[in-house]
């Protein structure tokens, strides 16, 4: 799990770093400490203050934004959602892609190749992605494997 110092040092670390994966906690950290900034920022009532907070914050934002979008399997451009308010809500919250992620090195799902051996129909879980199976699925929920009949 990512500390919320941690997760604002590692954003204004890749401040401008598009690429790889932020996680949910990652992003949720950072948004709230921007929003209590903002909301501190709001009662000294110095514009210019507000304006260069602002400057410095935008791109790290944006950045840990696409890298979370990269982190859930989408691409950056999803960011553009951010005009329609909910929606790009539920897009940040949706969980980390494991398999098959092109967006994330190490994720591209060939050390995850299934094969008969390891697909059981009664196994507890997916030999993917470790996420438990419940009775009757024939498909993974995290990953999307196909699990034993």
């Amino acid at each position: 799990m990512v500390s919320f110092t941690e997760a604002i040092r590692t954003c204004f670390q890749k401040y401008a770093t598009f690429s790889g994966a932020a996680t949910r906690a990652e992003y949720w950290w950072f948004a709230l400490f921007i929003a209590v900034v903002d909301f501190l920022l709001f009662f000294t009532r110095v514009p210019a203050l507000s304006w260069l907070w602002f400057v410095m914050v935008i791109v790290p934002a944006l950045a840990v934004t696409a890298r979370r979008h990269h982190d859930a399997g989408r691409s950056a451009w999803w960011i553009l959602t951010g005009f329609i308010w909910p929606w790009s809500l539920v897009l940040v919250c949706y969980p980390s892609k494991m398999v098959n992620n092109k967006y994330v090195e190490g994720r591209s799902g060939d050390q995850y190749a299934l094969n008969e051996s390891n697909l059981s129909a009664n196994a507890t879980s997916c030999p993917s992605c470790g996420k438990m199976r419940l009775p009757g699925q024939n498909y993974c929920m995290g990953c999307g494997a196909k699990l034993g009949a």
